[in-house]
């Protein structure tokens, strides 16, 4: 009889230690994700990532933990539209306590974020102080990480480009061409000396020599000449000579009237 109790004993406590192993092991199956798992940006540009909860059967109703941002900038998260926050992240302060109404055993996104590249190199987004809650009873704190790859920035490069000069293969060579010749024009009067020839190019113009005969009085016309143009005052008009010679008979006759009173 004691036999017989001892194995009843014996099989429920095996019984009860097999139960909480596999409920442990069902619980041990949620954890946080985040996804894009794996994403390659440049530098300075914009990420945007979600955070979900993998139930993985179980009935999970609230999630809890803390956003980590490395060589990310975060600018905004955003909590899901069907979670009641108990504690609502911000960038300054990325901690979260996430209620589920209903609690739920699918896959459910809680929030999304958005951040910032920050250098050339390796960045992620991950949690920490992870707590999975069910009915009452906590599921677990797993939590996979976000792992993103940053590239630098391209600098264009300029590649200067020559262009040849040309090199004429011949220099063209300009003679000048004769316009005309000026030769002296012969006059019946008087002896003209003959002018030289002058030879005009199409690129310099020489002024046309022009021929001047001189005058030639001969006999007492130069005397008359030199008269006239005293009386005319050299403008050779015969207004003005009439004038001078008036003047000058006026002052005769005053010069002779004033020799007479003086002689009397």
């Amino acid at each position: 009889m004691k036999n017989t109790k001892r194995k009843i004993i014996l099989s429920t406590i095996i019984f009860l230690s097999i139960a909480g192993f596999v409920g442990t092991v069902d619980a041990a199956s949620s954890s946080l994700y985040v996804s894009p798992a794996s994403l390659t940006k440049t530098a300075g540009d914009t990420l945007s990532a979600s955070a979900g909860v993998d139930a993985s059967g179980s009935k999970v109703c609230a999630v809890e933990g803390t956003l980590v941002f490395n060589n990310l900038s975060c600018q905004s998260i955003t909590v899901a539209s069907d979670v009641t926050p108990q504690s609502l992240p911000t960038c300054s302060n990325p901690y979260f306590l996430l209620g589920v109404p209903s609690c739920t055993t699918a896959n459910k996104i809680f929030l999304t974020v958005s951040a910032r590249a920050g250098n050339a190199g390796t960045a992620s987004i991950s949690f920490t102080g992870v707590d999975i809650i069910g009915e009452g009873a906590s599921l677990g704190s797993a939590s996979t990480v976000g792992n993103y790859t940053i590239n630098a920035v391209s600098t264009p490069t300029f590649t200067p480009t020559s262009t040849p000069i040309s090199t004429p293969t011949s220099i063209p060579i300009y003679t000048s061409t004769p316009v005309s010749t000026l030769k002296p024009t012969p006059t019946s009067k008087s002896t003209s000396t003959p002018t030289p020839e002058i030879t005009t190019s199409e690129t310099e113009q020489q002024p046309r020599a022009v021929s001047v005969e001189a005058p030639v009085v001969k006999g007492p016309n130069l005397l008359l000449a030199a008269v006239s143009s005293f009386i005319t005052v050299g403008t050779g008009n015969n207004i003005i000579g009439i004038i001078v010679l008036f003047a000058i008979a006026l002052i005769i006759y005053l010069a002779y009237s004033y020799f007479l009173k003086k002689k009397k």
